[in-house]
């Protein structure tokens, strides 16, 4: 093909086609995404408000909270973060200041309600004790406090900030969606915090959602500790079956005039183990190889899980 690849076999990169897959052991085959957004549509009794999106490398699972976040604004209007979340980080303070700078940016029409409430664009602070009218005439809000040190706020702060901002996202009709990828990256202390965060949310029914991920073994950790991971729906990601790896390949493709032969497909999904990254790379590198200008065979698909093999990179599924 002489045309660029419409894969991007990148750590954390959006597939160009995203597939909706179902939870591992789920039934009634819903996909994850139509589940978060079905949740958030409902409100804040929804038992599936919070949840715990689990799997291990290379699953999509950033690929899924991103999609999520993108649904969330679209067709929600509500305000999202979206935050990566990194080894030994303290990300709480980092939370309340991105929380703040996302309303402002979801909802400018709604600028000459905050006032002077936001004292800072970068860190999107908010004053203490700045009141807000209610947009509807009944009364007031109070908007979230800035705090000196946003950075080292504790979690009592940031509790403090998303019930205030849901009451503010409530006056509206609208909602906060805090998205936290990789939390086990955290500081034991602050990875525990979201759970305690999530019970306060719950009991408060306020349209105020957290949504975050994490490895297997941390959502161990959460089973056997009942208490503040009581209000985490947990949602499991498993391989993606030859459906879903099928879809992702030829979607794409078709989009641009090309077809993957139904063997090509086949191999595909044998040689990926059902990975989401490995089955970007093998469509990247099978595109790149191809001798023809509108088919992708098995022998293309071949070559490239062939120098995966090679390199001594094969996987046992």
């Amino acid at each position: 093909m002489k045309s660029c690849p419409p894969y991007r076999p990148l750590r954390g990169s959006q597939p160009p086609h995203f597939v909706d897959r179902a939870e591992a052991g789920q039934i009634d085959g819903q996909g994850v995404l139509a589940s978060v957004v079905a949740a958030l549509a409902n409100g804040p009794a929804d038992p599936r408000t919070h949840r715990l999106l689990v799997g291990g490398p290379a699953l999509g699972k950033t690929a899924l909270l991103r999609s999520a976040a993108a649904e969330a604004r679209r067709r929600l209007g509500w305000a999202v973060v979206f935050h990566s979340c990194r080894a030994k980080q303290r990300a709480l303070g980092t939370v309340v200041a991105e929380a703040m700078a996302s309303m402002a940016r979801q909802w400018p029409q709604y600028q000459a309600l905050m006032g002077e409430a936001v004292l800072h664009p970068r860190l999107g602070g908010m004053a203490r004790g700045a009141r807000l009218a209610h947009p509807a005439g009944r009364g007031v809000v109070a908007v979230p406090g800035a705090v000196e040190g946003l950075a080292e706020a504790s979690w009592a702060e940031l509790r403090m900030a998303l019930h205030l901002a849901g009451r503010f996202a409530s006056s509206i009709g609208r909602g906060l969606l805090v998205v936290a990828d990789d939390v086990d990256a955290l500081i034991p202390g602050e990875a525990e915090a979201f759970g305690w965060l999530s019970r306060s949310l719950a009991g408060e029914g306020l349209p105020v959602s957290l949504l975050l991920s994490c490895k297997p073994p941390l959502a161990e950790h959460v089973a056997r500790s009942g208490n503040y991971g009581a209000t985490l729906w947990v949602s499991r990601l498993g391989p993606m079956g030859f459906d879903d790896v099928a879809e992702a390949l030829a979607v794409p493709a078709a989009e641009r005039g090309v077809v993957f032969a139904p063997e090509a497909l086949e191999l595909a999904h044998r040689s990926s183990c059902g990975e989401p990254l490995e089955v970007q790379r093998l469509g990247f590198g099978a595109w790149s190889t191809a001798a023809g200008p509108h088919l992708i065979t098995v022998e293309d698909v071949a070559s490239t899980a062939g120098a995966r093999a090679g390199n001594g990179m094969a996987v046992a599924c």
